[in-house]
């Protein structure tokens, strides 16, 4: 669980991540995420002042709500799984149908927060003029924002059209619901229909530059026993 505060503005516009020169479409594609910029922006602070904690159920939904128009604006058929019976709000599921044949790209961010009502971390803020703070701000609604330029992008050259992609936006991440195999079971799904997977949670190192991660995720827990004379800590 990520719960990084501060994000460079800068991520929110395109950056070429590799050494050739892009191509025409893809030139196309920078300028339209630099050109709205101040639309990411806008949104992202609308998305990070609704709260939406893993257990703010109808604050979780509220930022479905944000989220599911700017995804249908591109064509994206929206449906919503509602987790109810593992407690929790639900998950996002928006899917592109393109071209038969073309690769099957899933691709991955969640609504929630680990900062619940009571916190008093609650609102947006620029603490300088390239950067952003508050609850989500970078995991995982500037994510999601990211994901909506690049998307953007693509129309805008042309390139989503014919695209196969799912979207898979959870409602839980930050706190899963139970049991794990229910709560999951939508996300395991369209990993099993995807020919690649991208994560959009990280989005960079702290000096603002571009990365990407093909390790696989994990998690580790250990129980320790000790058997010892009892004694004060000094």
């Amino acid at each position: 669980m990520h719960r990084t505060t501060l994000i460079p503005l800068a991520l929110i516009a395109a950056t070429p991540a590799h050494a050739a020169p892009p191509n025409a479409q893809e030139q196309v594609m920078i300028r339209t995420v630099d050109a709205e910029q101040d639309r990411s922006l806008a949104l992202l602070e609308r998305l990070v002042n609704q709260n939406s904690g893993s257990r703010n159920l109808d604050g979780v939904r509220k930022v479905r709500d944000l989220l599911a128009p700017e995804f249908e604006a591109l064509g994206f058929t929206v449906r919503w799984v509602d987790q109810a019976g593992v407690g929790r709000a639900g998950h996002l599921i928006a899917t592109h149908k393109g071209k038969p044949g073309r690769k099957r790209l899933l691709l991955i961010g969640h609504l929630d927060t680990v900062f619940e009502l009571d916190h008093p971390f609650q609102k947006f803020s620029r603490p300088s003029p390239d950067k952003a703070a508050g609850p989500g701000v970078a995991d995982d609604k500037g994510g999601d924002v990211a994901m909506l330029a690049a998307l953007r992008a693509m129309q805008a050259a042309g390139t989503l059209k014919q695209a196969n992609i799912e979207v898979v936006l959870t409602g839980d991440e930050e706190d899963a619901g139970l049991p794990l195999d229910a709560a999951r079971a939508d996300l395991v799904a369209a990993g099993k229909r995807a020919d690649v997977a991208l994560d959009f949670e990280g989005l960079s190192r702290e000096d603002g530059k571009d990365m990407g991660s093909i390790a696989r995720r994990s998690a580790g827990g250990w129980k320790v026993t000790v058997t010892a004379k009892s004694g004060h800590s000094s």
